[in-house]
């Protein structure tokens, strides 16, 4: 937020120098206006009165040669400092966009890695290979989904009931132990 805010302060004072770039240029012109205006007066007048027009109107050049040097250094300057806080405002979005990125990663790595150690620690109870043995014989998968020859399955308090029944001829299947 503070990046669009230093952006949007960086674009108001280029526009304030615009506006100010554009009076300067109107009162330019209107110097340049009344010098020329001087200038016809000044044939009019004596050669004393003209000596001291010179030397106002020389003073008044070179004030204007003064603010239209400084009108350009204040425009570089503002330029440069803009482009510097626009870098500044980039780097400072890429280190926070990093910055949150790495710790969302850390977080989930961690908890991938807790379920893992949770379950390798499961793994290594009698319960636990029991069912690595059941599985290696496969039956884990005939007993888990309820697959032998005439099991039926039957919902019975909010949860599947498996019941191994005979089938039409008779048989029972069931499971090897492991």
């Amino acid at each position: 937020m503070t990046d669009e805010r230093e952006l949007d302060d960086g674009l108001a004072a280029f526009d304030q120098l615009g506006r100010e770039m554009a009076e300067t240029n109107r009162l330019l012109r209107a110097v340049r206006s009344e010098q020329a205006t001087r200038n016809q007066q000044e044939h009019a007048l004596s050669s004393e009165m003209q000596a001291a027009l010179r030397q106002a109107t020389g003073a008044s050049q070179k004030a204007l040669q003064a603010s239209q040097t400084e009108i350009r250094s204040n425009l570089l300057w503002t330029g440069f400092i803009s482009l510097l806080i626009a870098l500044a405002g980039c780097e400072a979005g890429y280190y926070l966009g990093h910055q949150s990125g790495w710790e969302q990663g850390q977080a989930e790595g961690y908890q991938k890695a807790r379920n893992q150690e949770a379950a390798a620690s499961w793994a290594n109870t009698p319960a636990g290979l029991r069912a690595y043995g059941l599985d290696r014989r496969g039956s884990l998968d005939l007993l888990t989904m309820c697959r032998g020859n005439g099991w039926t399955t039957e919902r019975q308090k909010g949860g599947t009931v498996c019941f191994p029944n005979a089938d039409a001829k008779g048989n029972i299947s069931g499971w090897y132990l492991p």
